[in-house]
């Protein structure tokens, strides 16, 4: 008994470093002003993004639906802040582009394709792989399409001449910026979002113009 106690003991002891920060309370309210000003940074962008989402003309028909932006504060332990769009988030098929604020780490963009989208704009993506190279795209490698970070398992960079087709049911293109560089990181991500834009927008138009068959859906992240 005595020896269960002290391993239930052992698990609630704190450290000093804990026991600061729990009797500091200005480091929680730093931290929720951050993340109220990175809110406000996705709607900015999400006004920005629709404009020139309009302007492409991508996908004829196709509802790109409403900006989406969600946080929470447990990405692989840690809080952030994700901005859908479009997002055609269904089961079988997506085309959605996510911007996503990582705390401690990056801003990332993902241009995130499956089922008929990945089939529909394959073929312009791999034709502007070296541009999307130059950009500092990287591809995403992991069998889980749900892992977002810029880790060797989840994403290689791109060099501009490889094939994008990994064998995975889906294709995923990202981008990162580390939270330094706070003041380019606007203007970065609203780059890479007309980079992929255009792209997309360069699918022959009579391959465009499909209506959605798939809801807007929840993801693991």
């Amino acid at each position: 008994m005595n020896d269960a106690n002290g391993a239930h003991d052992a698990k609630l002891r704190f450290s000093p470093e804990e026991i600061r920060l729990a009797t500091d309370e200005a480091w929680i309210l730093t931290k929720n002003s951050v993340m109220e000003k990175i809110v406000h940074l996705m709607a900015e962008l999400s006004g920005e993004y629709r404009v020139i989402w309009a302007e492409a003309h991508i996908g004829g028909e196709e509802d790109p639906g409403s900006p989406k932006i969600s946080r929470g504060e447990n990405y692989r332990g840690l809080p952030w802040v994700m901005l859908d769009y479009p997002g055609v988030l269904g089961r079988d098929d997506v085309m959605a582009i996510r911007t996503m604020f990582w705390w401690g780490h990056a801003f990332i963009v993902t241009l995130h394709l499956k089922g008929k989208y990945q089939r529909l704009f394959s073929p312009v993506l791999q034709a502007n792989c070296d541009r999307l190279a130059a950009a500092g795209f990287h591809r995403g490698i992991s069998e889980d399409e749900w892992r977002h970070e810029h880790a060797e398992e989840n994403y290689r960079p791109l060099t501009g001449d490889e094939d994008l087709e990994t064998g995975l049911p889906f294709l995923k293109l990202s981008a990162s910026i580390g939270i330094g560089q706070w003041e380019r990181a606007y203007e970065t991500m609203s780059e890479w979002f007309t980079i992929l834009t255009a792209i997309l927008a360069s699918c022959p138009a009579g391959e465009r113009g499909l209506s959605p068959g798939s809801s807007r859906a929840g993801s693991d992240l």
